[in-house]
Order: structure tokens, then sequence, then C-alpha cells
């Protein structure tokens, strides 16, 4: 059985993709391998499988283009291994994990992971975790730094180390940045002094909050006894004036009408309503008289008021800001001036940190680059094993390691080496190895971290490309063999790897109402000795070449 920590995918349902209408397959641990022919459809699976594990979503796959295309895997996963990854990406772990894709007529794509909405980088993260996908193509990976120090450590079991490395890494970094961020807020002696006469300008000021609101409150009520003084005096002078004033000009009314009142009834009623009026406006002008005395105007208060409310408007306008913060700038100022008076003991305190983080960083990355360097022996002696029985007779697979400046990854920078010929020095791996030579020794070490380490589920695309015969049944050996400690998958063309699988399917095409679909088929027993059969021979299946195929499913 499968170890408890690694991944496996049990189920995959795919919905109008390519040339799929619908298909639904349960997959088994082990070894499953899938055959067809040339052209079959093999690689649709991986297409859709593809999908759920992130890739960008392309219109032209969908089957039909008026209905929506849906791609699920189901996968089992162990609490332990896989909930420190769901808390990375803000999903809830869930033992039995559904990943899935739709897209939508219109070509709009859609992800979730147990079906809450994802983004195709939360799927791409954890799919990474669960799905290996290798073809040819990707031996490329072997000339990767960050993968070969990967493949090390994964063997080594350094997790522990690379973590303790890539913190003190971090923290260094951090301290680094602290300081640079201190440095350039408060590095600046020659702005002291202007910083400084800033502050006075505040100090000065002494700024309040809600004060200019209360001034302009102020200065209305000054500015308006002023305009009313003014009126109330022009309106007294005008009716008590000995000269001119009104009540003057209504006393020689009221004398010319007494007079007059004597000799004509009417001009007595015209005396009596003059008198009345009189009477009205003398105490018109004693009230206003009496208003403007008693209304205080102070102009000195009022152009107190009004320079304080200029000089407030005019460094709140300076400092880019509203009145009402002015109070909040004086505090930062003040700070910023404490900080760049405080800045060079801060400045050594900081440095210090620097150093310190960064000794420690580099007592970390030397205790990693023990580690793999205690690891490499074991991993190269494992590989050239795995070589050995893939037929590669007096090859040599090497691991050098240089430093190099340190990263969060250490400070080593690796080179795999190779030779193919016994008594040759082995070199970088990139100059002197065929394809053929590559995918193996990409098998070599997937077989090797596959003995010591839970992968995610392998799938295999043609790793059997160039090899045949006695090398081919060694391939079928040990992919058989890796299956023990994880989920293989393995598309093949060759019938020793075919025989080797514990679930075998085959991929075929059919024609119906004139219209091509790709299917996929359980094989039983039966059907497999007749699949192999076809492999061995070709079109036509022979009775010796079902006995051949009935001795490799022995």
């Amino acid at each position: 059985m499968l170890h408890t920590f690694v991944p496996m995918l049990f189920k995959l349902d795919i919905q109008n993709f390519a040339l799929i209408e619908r298909l639904e397959l349960d997959w088994k641990d082990k070894l499953t391998v899938i055959t067809g022919e040339t052209g079959s459809g093999k690689s649709i699976m991986l297409g859709a499988l593809g999908l759920i594990l992130g890739q960008r979503a392309d219109l032209q796959a969908v089957k039909d283009a008026g209905k929506k295309c849906v791609v699920e895997g189901h996968f089992k996963l162990a609490e332990n291994a896989f909930l420190s990854v769901f808390e990375k990406i803000d999903h809830d772990f869930d033992a039995h994990t559904i990943l899935r894709r739709e897209i939508l007529p219109g070509g709009k794509s859609r992800a979730f992971i147990n079906d809450v909405p994802a983004t195709l980088e939360q799927l791409r993260f954890l799919g990474a975790q669960l799905i290996d996908i290798h073809s040819q193509h990707d031996t490329r990976l072997l000339t990767s730094t960050s993968y070969q120090l990967t493949l090390i450590d994964l063997y080594g079991k350094h997790k522990a180390q690379l973590d303790a490395c890539a913190n003190a890494v971090k923290h260094w970094h951090d301290c680094k940045r602290q300081l640079d961020a201190m440095r350039e807020e408060y590095g600046g002696a020659e702005d002291r002094d202007y910083l400084a006469f800033l502050l006075q300008e505040l100090e000065e000021l002494q700024p309040k909050q809600g004060e200019l609101e209360a001034l302009e409150a102020e200065w209305r009520s000054l500015d308006a006894a002023a305009e009313i003084k003014s009126a109330a005096g022009n309106l007294s002078d005008l009716l008590d004036n000995d000269d001119v004033g009104m009540l003057e000009q209504m006393r020689r009314v009221i004398t010319e009408l007494s007079t007059l009142s004597e000799v004509s009834a009417s001009m007595r009623e015209l005396h009596d309503r003059s008198q009345s009026a009189y009477i009205e406006l003398k105490d018109i002008a004693a009230e206003a008289y009496r208003y403007a005395d008693a209304t205080e105007h102070d102009p000195a208060r009022l152009l107190e008021v009004e320079t304080r409310m200029n000089r407030i408007n005019q460094l709140a306008q300076k400092h880019q800001c509203s009145a009402e913060e002015l109070p909040e700038k004086w505090e930062a100022l003040a700070d910023k001036l404490s900080g760049i008076d405080a800045f060079a003991d801060r400045e050594e305190a900081a440095v210090k940190a620097v150093d310190e983080a960064y000794r420690h960083a580099c007592k970390q990355a030397e205790t990693l680059r023990k580690a793999r360097l205690k690891t490499i022996p074991n991993l190269e002696k494992a590989i050239n094993n795995v070589l050995t029985e893939l037929n590669f007779s007096g090859a040599t697979f090497a691991i050098g390691l240089e430093e190099k400046e340190i990263t969060a990854d250490g400070i080593d920078k690796p080179s795999l080496l190779f030779s193919a010929n016994k008594g040759h020095q082995p070199r970088p791996l990139e100059k002197v190895a065929s394809g053929g030579e590559l995918s193996r020794i990409m098998l070599a070490l997937k077989a090797s971290l596959a003995d010591t380490q839970g992968l995610p589920t392998l799938i295999f695309d043609e790793i059997d490309t160039g090899i045949s015969g006695q090398t081919a049944a060694r391939v079928a050996t040990l992919l058989r063999d890796m299956s023990a400690n994880v989920q293989l998958v393995a598309i093949t063309h060759l019938p020793q790897i075919a025989a080797a699988g514990h679930q075998h399917f085959r991929v075929e095409k059919d024609q119906q109402m004139g219209k091509t679909h790709t299917r996929v088929r359980v094989l039983s027993k039966a059907d497999r000795t007749e699949e192999i059969a076809r492999m061995l021979s070709g079109d036509k299946v022979t009775d010796v070449s079902r006995k051949a195929a009935n001795e490799l499913l022995a």
C-alpha cells in the first residue's frame, strides 16, 4: 500500500473537452499504464489534468463551444502532510479534495478547490504538490540550479536546515531594509536646519484642533460690530442734529402748525399728528444712540484675529494640509527631528543588527552545506545504482557543489556531471548527455527520491522514447518497484512497460454520426493480452504474439 503521506488521484471526470464528450476514470494506486495507437488522443488526458493544475484555458480545446467544459480531479490526502499547504492558499483542508476547472461558453474560466472559488495561482500551488507530469521535454529541469538543489535536499531530508537558512536570510534582508529605511528618513543631516525652522514656525503658532473655525466665527462677530455701530451712529446723527436733523425740522413744522391751528380746525389736526410723529422720531433717535453706544467695536482684536487666521492658512498651505491637520504635522516634525538627533545611536545599533543577522545566516547556510555534502555521496550512489539497472553499464553520475553568494537556498551552486563511458571524467550533464540518456537520468533521479521521500503522483509521458529490448524491461521493472512508494502513471508505446502496470487503460478513437470521439477503456486481463500482443506485433495479432504477451504479464 502507499504510504499515508503520499497524495493519490483516485478519480478523474472530463466533460466536453477536446475529443472527449464525457469520461469518468477511477484510478488505483501503484502503476497505471496508458496505451493506444498513435494519434488516438492519449495526450488529451494530460491536457485535461493540466487544467486542474492551473494551466491557462484554451477555448479551442472545448469540444462543443455552446456547452460548459468541466474537468474534475478527486484526491485522497493526509492531513499531517497537507494541512500547511492549504493554510498557505487560505483554503480549508479536506482529506477528499476536489480540484475543478470550468470553461464556460464564451471562454470564461473558473477554478474551484473543494467547491470554493480559487485563483489559478492557488490551483497551481496546490496542484504542484499533487501531480508531477514529466515528459521527455522536461529534462531541461536537470540544468536548473534550484531543481538540482531541490533533488539534494529532498533526498537528504534537509527541510529543517533549509527552512532555518531561508528564515535567517530573510531576517538579514529585513534588517538591511530597516537600516536603509532609517537612513533614508533620518540620514539627511543637511535638511535638519530647514526642518528645525519649520518646527519653530509651528511652535510659535501653537496650532490647536478646531481653532480656525472658532476664529472665523469670532471674526464675523467683530466685523459685524463695526458695521452695526457705524450704522446706528449715522442714524442717530440723521435724526438728532442741531442744524439739519429731522427732529429740528419737525420742531419747526410743529411751531408753524401751532400758529395755524388757532385759526383752523384742520390745521389743529395736522399739528396733533405732527406732535405724535415728533415724539416717535425722538424715541427712535434715542434708541439708535443707545445701540451705537452699547455696541463694542475692537479694531485691535479684529486685526489680531485676522492676522492669526492668515498665519494658520499660510502654514497649512506650506505643509500641504488642512488647518485641522497642523497639530499632527507639528507633532510629526518634532518626532522626526528627535529621530534625526538620535540617528547616530540608532544607526550604530541597526548596523550591528545587520552584521549579526548576516553572520547567523552564514552559519545556517554552512550547516545546510555540510548536510548537502554529506548527502551527495549517498545520492550519487543511489542514482548510479539505478542507472546500472537501466542498462547504463560503465556510466558515471556525479554532483559538484561550488560556493556562491548567500541566498535563501544557501551558499551552494550545484552541477550535475555525467559520463556514459567507463574511464571518462564526468562532465556537465547538459553538454554530454543525449535526449534518451537525459530521460533515463531523470527517471533514475525520481526513482531515488521515491525510495526516501513521498512524492506527488508521477505521470511519465512516453519516458520510454529511444529505448527497447533489455533496457525497456529494466525500465518496466523500475517503474513497478517505484510504484510501491508513489502512485505512477505511464503513457507508453512499449509492451514491457504496459505489462508492468497494475491497471491498464487503452485510449481509442471512434466515429459516431460523422464525428470523432475519444474514449478510454479499462482493460481486463484478456483485453490486456490482446493489447500487449498488438503492441508486440502490430495490428495483426498472432498466437505467437499472444503467447509472448502472456509471458510478459505473468
